[in-house]
């Protein structure tokens, strides 16, 4: 599920578009001569690029980690084209423990197809991870749901940050193995910066199912 700032650049996206249609609308609708109308439809595209362009950026400045943890991992993911296999999986493997799970890096020769282990709570996770520069293929589901089996995990994940192609998504749909890309990397980390910012002031957040849950003011008293 998109965040608030997932949906806030699709609104920054959508509006952009709208109003380049309704721009074209009007130049259509005006009683005037072609080089006027490429005139007016030349300023209209120069506004509303000016504008989107601004609301991005905005978005950009607004939804960057603050907390120190975060930024380093954000800072790391800006690099993850250049990363080899092992550094991918001792990226996902800190950003898990930055969440506060416990995790088994278990990759190598004879992994069964598991690179890491993670334990949210009573759960346990065998996730493979993938730093392909293309789509990942179905071979990777098929192997980290056997490796799932083979180290007794309830749950098989695939990390991929160019996410997966159709015959990834339909074998993951038939085992119910969790396909997670760029989009979830970026939403780890924001939970990353929100659990800091909440130890911060001496809150620390509930987990439900392994996602940061921030206290809320209908909570019953503890004590």
């Amino acid at each position: 599920m998109a965040g608030p700032g997932r949906r806030l650049a699709d609104v920054i996206f959508y509006g952009a578009v709208l109003a380049v249609l309704v721009l074209l609308v009007l130049v259509a609708r005006r009683d005037v001569g072609l080089t006027e109308g490429l005139r007016e439809l030349c300023a209209g595209l120069l506004l509303v690029g000016t504008v989107a362009t601004v609301g991005w950026v905005g978005w950009r400045l607004w939804s960057r980690p603050r907390t120190p943890t975060a930024r380093e991992l954000a800072r790391r993911f800006e690099e993850v084209r250049f990363m080899g296999g092992t550094q991918f999986e001792v990226f996902v493997a800190d950003l898990f423990r930055a969440m506060g799970h416990q995790v088994l890096m278990s990759g190598g020769v004879g992994d069964q197809g598991v690179d890491i282990i993670v334990e949210p709570g009573s759960r346990r996770i065998a996730v493979q991870c993938k730093n392909h520069l293309r789509p990942v293929g179905n071979k990777a589901v098929q192997e980290v749901y056997a490796g799932a089996k083979h180290y007794r995990c309830s749950e098989a994940w695939v990390v991929a940050p160019t996410g997966y192609t159709r015959g990834a998504l339909e074998l993951a749909e038939s085992t119910r193995v969790l396909l997670h890309d760029a989009g979830s990397i970026r939403r780890w980390i924001g939970k990353v910066d929100a659990l800091e910012k909440e130890r911060a002031i001496g809150t620390p957040p509930e987990t439900v199912n392994g996602v940061i849950r921030p206290p809320h003011h209908d909570d019953p008293q503890k004590g």
